[in-house]
């Protein structure tokens, strides 16, 4: 009898977006579940990961938080090659953040053509009276690029662990099978 040792796949998925609007609070919430008030810019990179099932098989998540200010663009965009799936996060209280996704999913895929997309409608909880980016708005956009579209809180926790669930589950039924 022969041991087949069974690897689990690992994914790299980029959170693209502008400064400010809740990348690595997404992936702290996601990773270590605890949010920060007083987070401070991602400088060119970060990365985490974790393990997660879909459907009763492992895989990996390598979380790459991307730096969203201007001056880290050009960088940036070097981080792309590879990336299977991109998390195009917006802050629902500040319509420019989701226009200003329209360059950074340009860029994403001259360098990674392939790479699936959601968009994530971040900062729900500070939305007030209606104000802000319409989940109607967003659903429109995303399609432009045939991405799905969800909304959640890194703050409170909302929605996030299903978002990162959701990612790992349109992954592995395009590359697994699962």
């Amino acid at each position: 009898m022969t041991n087949v040792i069974r690897r689990t796949p690992i994914f790299k998925t980029v959170l693209i977006g502008e400064g400010g609007v809740g990348k690595t609070s997404l992936t702290l919430r996601y990773t270590e579940d605890r949010f920060a008030d007083d987070m401070k810019i991602t400088i060119g990179a970060n990365f985490a990961s974790k393990k997660l099932d879909v459907n009763g098989s492992p895989i990996t998540l390598m979380l790459w938080d991307l730096g969203g200010q201007p001056r880290f663009r050009d960088v940036v965009t070097d981080y792309f090659m590879g990336s299977r799936f991109a998390i195009a996060v917006y802050d629902a209280a500040r319509p420019i953040s989701l226009d200003r996704l329209e360059d950074w999913i340009n860029k994403l895929k001259e360098s990674a053509k392939d790479c699936d997309i959601i968009l994530v409608g971040n900062k729900i909880d500070t939305r007030v009276n209606g104000s802000g980016v319409s989940f109607e708005e967003a659903s429109a956009f995303a399609a432009k690029y045939g991405a799905t579209c969800m909304e959640v809180s890194a703050k409170t926790g909302d929605g996030v662990n299903d978002m990162f669930q959701s990612v790992a589950e349109m992954l592995a039924a395009k590359h697994i099978g699962g």
